[in-house]
C-alpha cells in the first residue's frame, strides 16, 4: 500500500511538472492591426526654361498632359551650326530614389544632319531623391552639309527611370 501510495504521489508531482513546464514553454504571440506601405517612383517634367536660339527661329518645347513626355519642335535651322537650346526641368515627385534608366528620342527619322545632345543630365548611377529637381539642356544642332536647312524638326523626348 505504501508503495502505492508513494506511486500515485509521484505520478501526480511529475504531471504538476509536466503541466507548469508546458506552459512555461508554450508561447502564443498575436499580432493585430494593419500596416500600409505605400512607396511609388514618379519623376516628372516640371517646366520649360527660355529657349536660347542661334540660327533657328520659333523653337518651343511643351510638356505632355501626363508630365512624361516632352515635345520639341525647330520649325527652322538655317545653317550648318544654327541650333536650339531648350532647358528643361524635371523632378521625382514619387516616394523613392529614382535612376535614370535610358532616354529616348521619338521622330527624329535618324537624320545625320541633326545632332540631339544633353546637359546636365546622363544615364549614370546618379540617384534623384524624393523632390529633388535636375534642370538640363537639351541642344538640337545643325551639324552636317547634307542638307540646306532644316525645316519642321519635331520629335519627342521620354526618359525611363528605375529605383535607385
Amino acid at each position: 500500500m505504501k508503495k502505492q501510495n508513494l506511486l500515485l504521489i509521484i505520478s501526480c508531482l511529475l504531471l504538476l511538472v509536466m503541466s507548469v513546464g508546458y506552459s512555461v514553454f508554450k508561447v502564443t504571440t498575436t499580432i493585430q492591426g494593419k500596416t500600409a506601405i505605400v512607396s511609388n517612383l514618379d519623376v516628372e517634367f516640371e517646366s520649360i526654361g527660355k529657349i536660347e536660339e542661334n540660327g533657328s527661329t520659333d523653337a518651343n518645347a511643351s510638356i505632355s498632359e501626363d508630365k512624361k513626355t516632352v515635345t520639341i519642335n525647330v520649325p527652322k535651322l538655317a545653317y550648318k551650326g544654327s541650333y536650339a537650346i531648350i532647358p528643361i526641368k524635371l523632378r521625382n515627385t514619387g516616394t523613392l530614389p529614382a535612376k535614370l534608366d535610358s532616354i529616348y528620342e521619338y521622330g527624329t527619322n535618324d537624320n545625320n544632319a541633326i545632332k540631339i545632345s544633353y546637359n546636365g543630365i546622363g544615364v549614370t548611377d546618379k540617384k534623384l531623391m524624393p523632390n529633388d529637381e535636375v534642370l538640363f539642356t537639351v541642344k538640337v544642332l545643325y551639324e552636317n552639309d547634307i542638307e540646306n536647312g532644316i525645316n519642321d524638326l519635331e520629335f519627342y523626348i521620354k526618359f525611363d527611370y528605375v529605383q535607385g
